[in-house]
């Protein structure tokens, strides 16, 4: 971290002897900037991470790939899942809708762009019934 921000506060420190920069990591609570001197040559405290290297290996930054989350306890097998179940639905419905078992609304917002992967067969029928080769009655 660069210390070439426009933000940067600077105050005295140890009775008035040394000039720095605040800290300006963020509450996520209060909204309130951190209160303590920023490491020189970073922007952050030393509590805010600013002796922080991150992973040095290759093994080690794939570790770190391999476990990053993006919000609270979901990662990317659990995404998949869930991407996954939602184009299963999509394509059922999809299915539905062209026999005339289901009637009403669609389902709104964009369609799961794994959904061609899924139920090949039941695709290949919708298509048949779309081109008049097959009638549903």
């Amino acid at each position: 971290m660069s210390n070439e921000d426009s933000t940067a506060i600077q105050f005295l420190t140890l009775g008035g002897r040394i000039r720095c920069n605040q800290c300006q990591a963020k509450s996520k609570r209060s909204g309130l900037r951190c209160r303590g001197p920023a490491v020189k040559g970073c922007l952050v405290c030393r509590m805010h991470g600013a002796f922080s290297t991150g992973a040095q290996t290759p093994e080690g930054r794939q570790r770190c790939a391999e476990v990053k989350t993006v919000h609270g306890r979901e990662t990317r097998s659990i995404r998949a899942e869930r991407s996954q179940a939602s184009a299963r639905l999509s394509v059922l419905e999809q299915v539905g809708f062209e026999i005339g078992f289901m009637g009403g609304d669609r389902t709104r917002g964009r369609k799961p762009s794994k959904m061609g992967d899924l139920y090949p067969e039941l695709q290949a029928a919708v298509r048949l019934i779309r081109a008049g080769k097959v009638s549903v009655t």
